[in-house]
């Protein structure tokens, strides 16, 4: 299921206060509003007043606080989408928006959007744990540094079976471990 998809492949169902163009209307921007990463320039008003009674999204004071709860860094929209796709869509097409709901349900699981998602926010958690490990470091004196580095290079004691003791060699940082202890 792509945006381009003919209005009759949604199959959707009016309400006694929407039509199927405001149905329509409503996913197509959705699709629009995810691959943009959910900016605000695109949570446009009628959007969000929408949008906050579809997916039992309630309690938000504005859109403001939404887009800030669900939207805002990687790790959110990544929830948002994940909320979505496993929200148990209730209520009839003809009295709810249960038939967009499910419509873009599929949507997010057949798209690969979500992949996307997640691999955004594994790339910012590393960022940020690569960033506040350095942070970390620079706080440490030389003397502390260097300690930590020849404890990583150091010979790993281990117990065998029969209570003897023995070093073997610690296997050398990976990834971004080398890169921390080349700062």
């Amino acid at each position: 299921m792509n945006l381009n998809d003919s209005h009759g492949a949604w199959k959707f169902t009016p309400t006694k206060w929407h039509s199927i163009a405001d149905k329509d209307k409503f996913a197509r921007h959705y699709i629009k509003f995810v691959q943009a990463r959910c900016p605000f320039e695109k949570f446009h008003e009628w959007f969000y007043s929408r949008l906050m009674h579809m997916f039992m999204h309630i309690a938000h004071y504005n859109r403001f606080a939404f887009h800030a709860i669900w939207c805002d860094a990687p790790e959110k929209r990544l929830a948002l989408l994940h909320h979505h796709r496993e929200y148990a869509c209730a209520g009839d097409p003809e009295w709810t928006w249960s038939d967009v709901e499910r419509t873009l349900q599929a949507w997010i699981a057949e798209s690969g959007i979500l992949r996307e998602y997640e691999f955004e926010a594994a790339v910012t958690r590393h960022q940020t744990t690569l960033a506040v490990a350095k942070a970390a470091l620079n706080e440490l004196t030389d003397e502390d540094v260097s300690r930590l580095v020849q404890e990583r290079s150091a010979p790993v004691l281990s117990v065998n079976g029969n209570g003897e003791t023995a070093a073997r060699a610690n296997v050398s940082p990976r990834g971004e471990q080398q890169a921390l202890f080349q700062i």
